[in-house]
C-alpha cells in the first residue's frame, strides 16, 4: 500500500467506507492490511543499525568465519522496546505449525524480518518480477489456471494473476503464512483469482486440474515425496506443465561441518533427493522432462543482492525487538544455506511437460 491508502484504510471516512461497500472490499481486512502496512513502513524508517553491526551478515557474499557471525552482529545493537501486538488473530496461527524443537516454524515477528529482508509479500530471495519471469514461457492467459504449492505471503501468486490475468490457487504449508496471505488477496479483492490457502504436503492431494503446477523449494521437507509426486503430476492437464525449483544433493558435501550445521539449523527435517532422481521419478509418472538446469548460481547470487541492499539500507539507527529476532533468524537460516549452496547442495529447475 502507498502511504495515502494506508492512511484511508487506517482511518476510513464516509467515502472510504461506501467505496469499500460499493466495491465489496472487506473493510476490516483493509484496516488489518493497512496497519500492517505502516509496520513494516516504521521499521524501514526507525530500525537502521549501524552498518558494522550488519557487515558480518552482508560477509555472506563471500562467507567465512562462523554460521552465527550475522545473528551476532545483529545481537550487538541496541534493542528498542518491543512493538505493540496489533494482530492478535494472526499470532493465533503461529502454533499450528511447529518445528523440531517445539518452536513455531514462523513466527509474526520472523514475517515482518523476512520481509524486511526480502521485501514486501515475500518470505525468501525471488521478487514478482522473479515470479512473473519464471512462468513466462508457459503462455498463461485468463483462460488458463495455475497451482502454486509453495506460496508464502502469495506475493508470487498475485504477480502471476496481475501479469497474466489468470487464475492461481495458492497452497501454503505455513498456516500463519497462508492466513496473512490470503487476508492481503482477500484486501486486493483477489481472494477468487488468487486465494491463498494452507495445507499439509505430506497429505497433498489436491481437486481439480492445472495448465501449470508450480513448486519452488517445497520436496526438499517432504518426506514421503512418492504419493506428493503422483498426486502433482495427477492434477496437471494434458499438455500442461509442472515447474519445480529445489534444493538437490551433488555429491559428498565440501565440509560436513556446514553441512550438519545446515541441516541443524533448519526447523524441520530435509529429505532432499539429487537432480538425476528427480528426473527419473518425474519421467516414471509419464511426465516429459524437458529442462534441468542447475540455477545454483542465480539463487547465490539473489541471497547476497539482498543482504547487501539490508546492510546499506539500514544504517544508523535501531530496531524494536521483535523485529531484531525475526530478522536475526532469517539471516542465521540464510546463513547456513548459503554455505552449502554450491557445496554439496544445488539449486535446480525441472520443466516437465504432461503428453496430450
Amino acid at each position: 500500500m502507498d502511504p495515502q491508502d494506508i492512511q484511508r484504510w487506517l482511518h476510513p471516512d464516509w467515502r472510504a467506507r461506501l467505496e469499500a461497500w460499493w466495491e465489496g472490499y472487506d473493510l476490516a481486512n483493509l484496516n488489518a492490511q493497512a496497519r500492517e502496512a505502516k509496520a513494516m513502513r516504521a521499521a524501514r524508517r526507525e530500525a537502521k543499525p549501524n552498518l558494522r553491526r550488519l557487515e558480518a551478515a552482508a560477509a555472506i557474499a563471500d562467507p567465512v568465519g562462523s554460521a552465527d557471525a550475522s545473528t551476532d552482529a545483529l545481537a550487538d545493537t541496541q534493542p528498542e522496546p518491543a512493538a505493540p501486538d496489533e494482530d492478535p488473530e494472526a499470532r493465533q496461527f503461529e502454533g499450528l505449525d511447529i518445528d523440531r524443537r517445539g518452536r513455531p516454524v514462523w513466527s509474526v515477528e520472523q514475517v515482518r524480518g523476512a520481509q524486511m529482508l526480502w521485501g514486501d509479500d515475500f518470505v525468501g530471495p525471488g521478487d514478482a518480477a522473479f515470479m512473473v519471469d519464471a512462468v513466462r514461457s508457459f503462455g498463461l492467459n485468463p483462460a488458463k489456471s495455475v497451482l502454486d504449492c509453495s506460496a508464502g505471503l502469495g506475493g508470487g501468486a498475485r504477480a502471476i494473476v496481475a501479469a497474466y490475468d489468470t487464475w492461481v490457487t495458492a497452497l501454503e504449508p505455513s498456516p500463519l503464512l497462508a492466513k496473512l496471505g490470503m487476508r492481503r488477496s482477500q484486501a486486493l479483492d483477489l481472494d477468487r483469482k488468487a486465494p491463498v490457502m494452507s495445507y499439509d504436503p505430506e497429505s497433498f492431494n489436491p481437486a481439480g486440474s492445472y495448465d501449470l503446477v508450480l513448486a519452488d523449494r517445497i520436496l526438499h521437507r517432504v518426506r514421503d515425496k512418492g504419493p506428493y509426486l503422483d498426486h502433482l503430476c495427477e492434477c496437471v492437464k494434458p499438455r500442461g506443465a509442472a515447474l519445480l525449483m529445489d534444493y538437490v544433493i551433488d555429491g559428498a558435501p565440501e565440509s560436513w561441518e556446514s553441512w550438519n550445521g545446515w541441516k541443524d539449523t533448519e526447523p524441520l527435517e530435509l529429505y532432499p533427493w539429487t537432480a538425476q532422481r528427480m528426473t527419473d521419478e518425474l519421467v516414471q509418472r509419464n511426465m516429459d522432462v524437458r529442462i534441468v538446469e542447475d540455477i545454483t548460481a542465480k539463487l547465490r547470487r539473489l541471497i547476497v543482492e539482498r543482504v547487501r541492499w539490508l546492510a546499506e539500507a539500514l544504517q544508523g539507527g535501531s530496531l524494536d525487538r521483535g523485529l531484531m529476532a525475526g530478522l536475526a533468524r532469517e539471516l542465521q537460516l540464510w546463513w547456513a544455506r548459503l554455505r552449502v549452496l554450491g557445496h554439496g547442495l544445488r539449486y535446480y529447475r525441472f520443466v516437465a511437460l504432461k503428453p496430450a
